[in-house]
């Protein structure tokens, strides 16, 4: 369908950015709605270093925007922290797209229907679905507010949403009461949040490389404040607590991670790794959080006086639940992207810089015109690369036309 539609972006960060400017670029009338500030999500963790150089973290229509108008890009081969990518690309971006574009900050999407038809009606006829358009119900400095659109693209992330630390994914026991007071993100321990981290005993859970960061991090921290220490807390078992990528080819991930599995490994002072475990109950008093264990040698409590979860992050699906998307029973990702994921991963799991993307198709929902994009497109797995993400936009401009 060609001519210009009235396009909504769910979300300001580099993934809605660059559909704005995409769609923009294509001739649609465009509405960004973003729950916090710009990019909010990489000001959070503005501290941590890309793995990857900003080639591959900047998309071409965003590039071409800023380019346009006379803005300084950082070289292809610079390797930015998050703070500085979003100081010198994504910041710009968002300016340059202000007088193009309507974006709302503050702007918290609750839902995304139709409004005349439910998730259970015309299932199947997609022509009627579309033409009755969209109806995005958001909130805003204290009010609701409506607004109507022709196609949806929900580029929204899943930072907001992290995975429960318990048994099986769910949380633990107490685990709810104390979600505000456990951090379930990589802190910035050496300088933002130093007091509440340096001589500490910190409970650290997770072994991907949020965790690996985070650990030695913290390990540093405990180089200049003596007793701070690490209790490190991991699932799986095996000879380290990081599986490391066989000739990884970014040198800043193999680095962390070989470090990360070396200061666990070595078997010093700061950092004491738990292996095949898993926390079934929280508490927490005066003195500290209590965790209660289980592991192959048997069940303890583990004291500490902070608990870091770097164990990932799932998809908000609250959004779309009166729409007809077809979500992966596994993965939780819209069921043709995740069957691609799935094909192309393997049993043995894949690296992010081996899956591209996978062609407009994947991206189609039963529910024409609404689009899942980014990292929230690929639901529970963590494999979501920038580029994927510049891809699937580039896709979806030819599936809403322009």
């Amino acid at each position: 369908m060609g001519g210009t539609r009235r396009v909504i972006v769910v979300g300001a960060g580099p993934i809605g950015l660059e559909a704005a400017a995409a769609a923009v670029a294509a001739g649609h009338a465009v509405t960004v709605l973003e729950r916090g500030d710009v990019a909010d999500h990489v000001r959070q963790w503005g501290h941590v270093q890309l793995f990857t150089a900003f080639g591959m973290n900047s998309g071409p229509a965003g590039r071409a925007l800023l380019e346009a108008a006379g803005v300084l890009l950082p070289a292809d081969g610079e390797h930015l922290s998050g703070a500085t990518w979003r100081e010198r690309y994504l910041l710009p971006l968002a300016a340059a797209l202000r007088d193009q574009v309507r974006l709302e900050t503050g702007a918290t999407v609750r839902h995304v229907s139709r409004p005349h038809l439910l998730k259970s009606d015309a299932v199947g006829e997609t022509s009627r679905r579309a033409a009755d358009g969209f109806r995005v119900f958001f909130d805003q400095h204290h009010g609701e507010h409506v607004l109507d659109a022709d196609a949806v693209l929900d580029c929204s992330g899943t930072w907001g949403t992290p995975n429960w630390l318990g048994p099986g994914g769910a949380p633990a026991l107490g685990e709810r009461a104390l979600r505000s007071a456990i951090c379930y993100h990589p802190p910035d321990v050496l300088f933002a949040e130093f007091d509440r981290y340096g001589g500490r005993h910190v409970c650290l859970v997770g072994n991907g490389d949020s965790a690996a960061t985070t650990v030695l991090a913290l390990a540093q921290l405990a180089e200049t404040v003596a007793g701070t220490r690490v209790t490190w807390v991991t699932r799986t078992g095996g000879g380290r607590p990081v599986a490391a990528r066989p000739d990884d080819p970014l040198p800043g991930r193999r680095s962390v991670v070989a470090l990360a599995n070396a200061v666990a490994t070595a078997g010093g002072d700061v950092v004491r790794w738990i292996r095949d475990a898993q926390i079934v109950e929280i508490t927490k008093d005066a003195k500290g959080f209590a965790l209660r264990l289980e592991t192959r040698d048997g069940e303890w409590v583990e004291q500490a006086d902070e608990v870091i979860a770097n164990i990932g992050y799932e998809p908000d699906d609250s959004l779309y639940r009166a729409l007809q998307v077809h979500e992966c029973y596994a993965s939780r990702a819209p069921m043709k992207l995740s069957a691609a994921l799935s094909a192309a991963s393997g049993k043995g799991g894949a690296d992010c810089l081996d899956l591209g993307g996978f062609g407009p198709d994947v991206l189609k929902n039963p529910e024409p015109d609404f689009f899942i994009l980014g990292a929230k497109s690929y639901g529970k797995t963590s494999a979501f690369l920038l580029r994927t993400g510049y891809e699937q936009v580039r896709d979806v401009m030819g599936l809403i036309g322009g």
